[in-house]
């Protein structure tokens, strides 16, 4: 029964959570509701029980130092062995592409489990509070036993009360409640010449405020949660696309790694071999011995620095793993890939009034205002007097007849109406909440305010950030296409050059290409986050980016990006 009606929970919470959806319009990703996964049984499994949670005193392990034990140091060449050991990718190793990480980081990510565990908390919360505005309906039954002494004597008797209720709360304020009420009681000492009694009643009672808490401040619970849920819907999707522009940085940084540890491998065989050509020139005489230290001593600078980039990027992938869901032990290889966006070419008036309006974490902030000036209303409301109507009607049973036969008794009824009035003679506390909701609402509207002039600042620094990438790009190509000449001609003619030329020619072709690479991978995020910035980021349920359309300048100078956005 329980997990029947764990399911109806599930269901629900997918309807309300979809209906949130859908105001987003149909880009959007609902979460999956899937908390059932992590049932009693798999916490069992884990070795947990209840005497572990319920011990006052949790055990803690923490050795002496004397009492701990850390193996001895190697020898060099051992060191070295297990270095090279460390770069060999086991079989079976998870090949991952820029598109099979996205998935993954989607599926398995627990910082994408917990955005989807906020959103549904946010669905359960407005669940919670929609029934609290249904009928809600009580039933107790209770049984107590009296007995009398009188000299010696005693006089029991059994008293059965059976009470069943309905509650309903009004649209503007107070509630309506219905009660039937049963009593029976039956003597135990003289079963055949004690009197029973039986009765029943009916109450029908509704408490209505007039003034104060009158109005939609009667629903203010409800219409929160309502326009809670919508907020936890933009936050889940925000969150979505800078998770999605998150992984694919990570990602673009592990690929840059490897073109890093590529170009220092080619770094460090182009010094080795000028380091034999000077030790071979050494040895014949035609040069000193500090030259062909020097080359030794540039290819060793080198190899450490490919022994830390290596490292560097072992550590980063183990962390990449981590962020997207996977074990520290799974072998991964990492395939060079890219994103693939096309390069637009924004205007900026546009790409401002872009994020105006569609960035929803602005949208939801400009709301929040809002909800301060609601709380105001709610606040004013305070000061008012408390007028009430109350109301009741009660329909009893005949006492001759069993009370599950009917026998009410219509001509006995009775009615009450009356009024109470509260005059406001000490609203003080009230009058301070007033002054309280005010500076909320100034500060709701400078928050607001803060973030908008933010998102134009953000908003143009990715702008510029294109055109930056493209052009720095362009640079670092022709610097590769310089360094090269210079190497091929130091590399011609190696008599006439000194060692110090010939490595200061490795070094900066090394970097040239570095930089390159790193140009490329900036371009793709600066176009990733110029979409997640003006809010123009769509992202599908397998974390895959859907690029916007992109338009001639004419078509986007007319599109509705270009109109200025409200301001509250």
């Amino acid at each position: 029964a329980c997990g029947s009606s764990m399911e109806q929970i599930d269901r629900r919470v997918e309807r309300v959570i979809g209906e949130s959806a859908d105001t987003l319009g149909s880009d959007t990703i609902q979460p999956r509701v899937r908390w059932n996964e992590e049932s009693s049984a798999s916490i069992k499994a884990s070795g947990f029980g209840e005497r572990e949670w319920t011990n006052e005193h949790p055990a803690t392990l923490n050795p002496k130092a004397e009492d701990l034990r850390i193996p001895p140091g190697e020898e060099e060449a051992s060191v070295e062995k297990r270095l090279e050991g460390y770069q060999l990718t086991p079989e079976g190793a998870i090949k991952l592409d820029l598109s099979t990480a996205l998935m993954t980081a989607f599926s398995t990510s627990r910082e994408y489990r917990f955005a989807e565990e906020d959103y549904l908390l946010a669905a359960l919360r407005l669940l919670m509070e929609r029934h609290r505005w249904g009928p809600i309906f009580f039933a107790e039954v209770s049984a107590n036993m009296n007995s009398v002494g009188d000299g010696g004597l005693y006089d029991s008797s059994l008293d059965l009360v059976s009470e069943l209720s309905v509650t309903n709360r009004l649209p503007y304020g107070g509630q309506v409640s219905a009660r039937a009420l049963a009593n029976a009681t039956e003597d135990l000492h003289e079963r055949v010449a004690g009197e029973d009694f039986e009765s029943a009643d009916v109450l029908v009672q509704a408490d209505i405020p007039l003034l104060r808490g009158a109005g939609t401040i009667a629903r203010e619970d409800l219409i929160q949660d309502e326009r809670n849920l919508i907020y936890a819907a933009r936050t889940f999707e925000r969150f979505r696309r800078e998770f999605c522009n998150d992984i694919v940085r990570d990602f673009l940084n592990l690929v840059v790694q490897q073109k890093f540890i590529e170009n220092s491998k080619v770094r460090v065989e182009s010094l080795m071999k000028v380091q034999e050509q000077e030790e071979a020139r050494y040895r014949v005489g035609r040069s000193a011995r500090y030259q062909a230290a020097l080359a030794e001593q540039s290819t060793l600078f080198a190899r450490d620095t490919l022994n830390s980039e290596l490292e560097q990027y072992r550590l980063a992938v183990d962390r990449f793993k981590i962020r997207i869901g996977l074990s520290t032990e799974t072998d991964v290889v990492i395939l060079q890939s890219e994103l693939g966006l096309a390069t637009p070419g924004p205007l900026m008036d546009q790409s401002v009034n872009a994020a105006l309006q569609f960035r929803l974490d602005l949208q939801t902030t400009r709301d929040e205002v809002d909800d301060s000036k609601r709380a105001l209303a709610n606040a004013k409301n305070g000061l008012l007097p408390d007028l009430n109507l109350h109301a009741s009607a009660g329909l009893p049973t005949d006492n001759d007849r069993r009370w599950w036969q009917s026998g009410f008794r219509p001509d006995d009824s009775d009615f009450h109406v009356g009024l109470t009035l509260d005059l406001p003679v000490d609203r003080e506390i009230e009058r301070l909440q007033v002054r309280q909701a005010e500076i909320g609402l100034a500060r709701s509207r400078r928050g607001y305010e803060q973030l908008r002039d933010d998102v134009v600042v953000s908003v143009r620094s990715a702008v510029r950030d294109i055109d930056r990438a493209r052009y720095s790009l362009q640079i670092q190509e022709k610097n590769i296409d310089v360094a090269q000449q210079r190497v091929a001609s130091l590399e011609a003619a190696p008599e006439r050059a000194e060692v110090r030329d010939r490595n200061e020619a490795v070094e900066q072709l090394y970097e040239a290409k570095n930089q390159r690479d790193t140009a490329k991978r900036d371009l793709q995020l600066a176009i990733l986050n110029y979409l997640l910035e003006t809010g123009q980021l769509r992202v599908t349920t397998e974390g895959q980016v859907k690029m916007p359309r992109i338009e001639s300048s004419d078509a986007a100078a007319t599109s509705p990006a270009s109109a200025p956005a409200g301001v509250p």
